[in-house]
């Protein structure tokens, strides 16, 4: 029932009372409404009849179209209203769906398809967020490095099939070994890092090793064979305040980088933090 019509049947009573004559409510299409006797209105189609069959009086007429008038708009701005709040719903609805959307976007383009893992960009960028807090806040964080071992050896002699599934199982390791807040990432290749917020340096190596110790207990079974996949680790980061000369991302790659290859040139499946006297890259004349 509309508005109009409640409002109508609520004051049928008292106009009746007022007017001392006997009102009803009826459809404006129905025969009665076409009579002397009766107050047709258009929007809703009602009408207002005497009982009695008496005729209004002009003063009467005029006096029930100016108050049925004024329930009519307020039906209308009721409608409004109500379009208005049905329209902010929608909008709203719209706003939380195009805001999911832009999410799983973006959760999809800053990840690796591979291994599910963050791609090289959201891990630089997720860098120098953290450099920048620890600038703002002398709060410590640390950058680990991995290489995997010998992988080129591991394309060559079983396929590129089995390589990817090393990737895998390094980006699996490196997910079940982080904490909800680190940031385990794919830089490249067989290259993989993590980012650790609110974490010393030295307390790094602990979960280095705990990874390092994972992945070379955990044989991948390759046909009748049981490949054992290591890695070398490198680690550097900030304890307070940063130093000179470590405040970029590049810096701070650059050196974990360095001590991840100090690591392969030490013997591989090894964990090797930078330090200031390790210079010029250890690297040269290692294969991975």
């Amino acid at each position: 029932m509309s508005t109009v019509e409640t409002a109508t049947a609520r004051i049928i009573a008292p106009l009746s009372a007022m007017l001392q004559k006997p009102l009803a409510l009826v459809d404006g299409q129905s025969p009665e409404a076409s009579h002397s006797f009766a107050i047709r209105f258009s929007v809703p189609r009602l009408a207002i009849v005497a009982a009695d069959g008496s005729p209004f009086a002009e003063n009467e007429r005029r006096l029930l179209n100016e108050i049925f008038e004024v329930i009519r708009i307020a039906q209308e701005n009721e409608d409004k209203y109500r379009e208005l709040e049905e329209r902010m719903i929608s909008l709203q609805r719209e706003n939380l769906d195009l805001t999911v959307k832009n999410r799983t976007l973006n959760e999809v383009s800053s990840r690796d398809t591979l291994t599910g893992l963050y791609n090289r960009w959201y891990v630089i960028e997720k860098i120098d967020s953290e450099i920048n807090r620890a600038l703002r806040h002398g709060s410590p964080m640390a950058l680990l490095m991995l290489d995997i071992d010998h992988f080129k050896s591991v394309n060559d002699t079983y396929g590129h099939s089995v390589g990817d599934q090393v990737l895998q199982l390094v980006g699996k390791t490196l997910k079940e070994s982080c904490r909800v807040y680190d940031v385990p990432g794919r830089y490249g290749g067989e290259e993989f890092c993590v980012v650790l917020p609110e974490t010393r340096v030295g307390n790094t190596s602990v979960v280095a090793e705990r990874i390092r110790h994972r992945l070379c207990t955990t044989p991948m079974i390759v046909g009748d064979e049981a490949l054992s996949v290591t890695a070398s680790f490198g680690i550097a980061g900030i304890d307070c305040t940063p130093e000179e000369g470590i405040l970029s991302p590049a810096a701070l790659i650059d050196r974990a980088d360095r001590a991840l290859y100090s690591a392969k040139h030490n013997g591989r499946n090894r964990v090797e933090l930078w330090e200031g006297a390790v210079v010029g890259r250890a690297d040269e004349g290692v294969s991975h």
